[in-house]
This record gives C-alpha cells, sequence and structure tokens, in this order.
C-alpha cells in the first residue's frame, strides 16, 4: 500500500511537467497530427496523469487504482520512460517510501490548512506553492509489536 501511496502522489504532483523533447528526422505523423521535420515534441507528463479515461476523478487521492491495475509506461510515468528515463528513478522511489514510512511511524501529523494544493515550478520541477504546513503533534511511543517481514 506504501508504493501505492506513492505513486499517486507521483502521479497528482509529477516531479516534472514534461518529457524531455524530442526532435522530428522526417514528415512524421502523431496521433492524427502532421509533423514536419526539425519539429520540437514534449510529452505533458501532469496532463497525461490527469486523464478521466485513465484515472477517473484524477484530481482525487485514491491511492487504490495502483492496488487494481497496472498501468502500461505509457499511462503513468512520473521519471519519464524509455532510454531518457530517469537515472535515479529506483533510489528516489526508495527514499520516498522509506522517509514517508519513517514519518508516519514515528509522529502524529496534523494538517493545517484544508485548502487544495497548487502545484508551482521550481527550476525543471514541481512543488507546492507556499509549502504544506503541517503540525507535529509529538512522537508516538514506541509500543510493543509483532516484526512483520515486509517489502519496501
Amino acid at each position: 500500500y506504501l508504493t501505492a501511496v506513492c505513486n499517486e502522489a507521483l502521479r497528482i504532483y509529477p516531479v516534472a511537467m514534461l518529457t524531455f523533447p524530442r526532435v522530428t528526422k522526417e514528415q512524421t505523423e502523431l496521433l492524427g497530427y502532421q509533423l514536419e521535420p526539425n519539429v520540437g515534441v514534449a510529452g505533458c507528463i501532469y496532463l497525461l496523469h490527469h486523464r478521466e479515461d485513465l484515472y477517473p476523478e484524477p484530481k482525487q487521492f485514491k491511492p487504490e487504482r495502483f492496488l487494481e491495475r497496472k498501468f502500461s509506461p505509457y499511462e503513468f510515468l512520473p521519471f519519464g520512460s524509455g532510454a531518457r528515463q530517469c537515472i535515479g528513478m529506483a533510489l528516489a522511489q526508495f527514499e520516498m517510501k522509506l522517509a514517508l514510512a519513517q514519518i508516519i511511524l514515528d509522529y502524529d501529523l496534523t494538517l493545517l490548512e484544508k485548502r487544495p494544493v497548487k502545484a508551482g515550478r521550481r527550476g525543471v520541477t514541481l512543488s507546492p506553492l507556499g509549502g504544506i504546513k503541517m503540525m507535529m503533534n509529538g512522537k508516538r511511543t514506541p509500543s510493543k509489536s509483532v516484526a512483520i517481514p515486509a517489502t519496501v
């Protein structure tokens, strides 16, 4: 479920908005459009991840959609795809899961503002405009628990 939560966060708020541009070498047809040679083309990750035909209720945070279906590399590409896919993808996903799991296990958190989060450009990436304000209500007290093997 942790992977599904991280994937859903990356779907709604992808780190990068666009794929790296490609340039047509010859006249090309793309989705019914005729493109001349030397035309720059880039995919919009943000718009792809918000298509209702792929992601019903795309603005809603629903991690379950990643448990119910395996999306193709052409439907879910928060780190790009193919030969130019982000080289740091595996590390970024691991760090994201590790940090989120540790924070959730160690702290009680409260969201301070119940407003929709708006993303803004920060260089070539996106981040929440004005940040996200949360209250750390204290460190959770350790309890006796049984270790359960899991894959992160």
